[in-house]
């Protein structure tokens, strides 16, 4: 039995966002007992497991407070407090982790948990073209960054920061060395128990417990859709501070949506991305992998919709309604009352 940290193995899933996270985060969570058996600690501390003021159920950011925090050494000390000897392995989650930052901070964050014996990677990718959209939507949505741009503004001003994935994370594999440095591909695993599953593995589970994504219940936690980043970004241009308020006006304008979606990125934003990305992709799946990645490489189809599109009346009406939320909103904080 382990009874020093330098005898355990530390897994960090760093993300990315939009990777199936938050259903891994639940899963984890939900079974924690069951891991703790097998040796593996899947910590309290540093957890944010209950995100109340979300605007969609089964939200999580795992134990984004390692991230977050300035000084780390309080939640390191409760972390190793919180560690039994039987625990071998300690597995952090959370895609925060994998935000965009600088180089230094990596090697910071890394020294941070200097106290364990080995640090082990897990960097799950999604072909860029998929995962800039999705991403967007999230950015949209949450609170604090008060994002008003358009889809194609946002791409034209951090879009390149964010596609070069083999600039962004190869600090991560030269730090803990590419043997402890895992890769998985989005797009070419059968969902969210199947990446659950891989994580598992890399953290030495056996038998039966690694299938615990497929059969454990987990909330559902429901994409934005790109019609709601049209009323989302008009609320955001009120800058709300407060967040209560902010979050129960944007669960008003999902409700307030019309039916249909509409389209954010288009054939020649789409070619474009997959135009820079194919040879940084090729060279990851050289790099990274030991197994071919099709689905990275733009191979795969991606799933049709068979959505159509709200009329342009439709459209009107709502961004009218959300107006008329925001105004509402407004005026009652700026009176002192509240808004239901």
């Amino acid at each position: 039995m382990p009874r020093y940290a330098k005898d355990t193995t530390l897994i960090l899933h760093i993300g990315l966002h939009k990777t199936a996270t938050s259903y891994i985060q639940n899963v984890l969570s939900t079974r924690r007992i069951d891991l703790l058996s097998e040796g593996i600690l899947y910590p309290t501390t540093g957890a944010v497991d209950n995100v109340v003021l979300s605007t969609r159920p089964g939200a999580q950011s795992g134990h984004a407070e390692f991230f977050w925090a300035e000084d780390r050494r309080e939640l390191m000390a409760q972390l190793l407090n919180e560690r039994p000897d039987a625990a071998g392995t300690v597995l952090l989650s959370s895609e925060d982790f994998s935000l965009p930052r600088r180089r230094v901070h990596t090697e910071r964050f890394l020294r941070d948990f200097a106290a364990f014996g080995t640090i082990k990677v897990v960097l799950v990718l999604r072909r860029q073209d998929a995962w800039l959209e999705s991403y967007y939507k999230q950015f949209v949505d949450q609170y604090g960054n008060f994002e008003t741009r358009s889809f194609d503004e946002f791409l034209r001003h951090a879009g390149p920061n964010l596609i070069d994935f083999h600039t962004r994370f190869s600090p991560w594999r030269e730090l803990v060395g590419p043997e402890n440095f895992h890769a998985l591909s989005y797009d070419d695993l059968p969902g969210g128990a199947a990446i659950c599953r891989r994580i598992l593995e890399i953290a030495g589970v056996s038998g039966s417990l690694l299938d615990v994504g497929a059969s454990t219940d987990t909330p559902v936690y429901e994409s934005v859709r790109a019609i709601d980043t049209l009323g989302l970004r008009i609320l955001n241009s009120y800058r709300l501070g407060d967040r209560d308020l902010r979050t129960r006006l944007a669960r008003s304008i999902y409700r307030a949506a019309p039916e249909g979606d509409i389209e954010l990125m288009t054939p020649d934003m789409r070619k474009g991305i997959q135009e820079v990305c194919a040879p940084i992709n090729e060279r990851i799946e050289a790099e990274w992998f030991s197994v071919p990645v099709p689905g990275l490489r733009f191979a795969s189809l991606l799933g049709g919709t068979t959505t159509t599109s709200p009329t342009g009346p439709e459209v009107v009406d709502y961004v009218d309604q959300v107006i008329s939320l925001c105004e509402a909103a407004r005026k009652s904080a700026n009176d002192g009352g509240s808004t239901p």
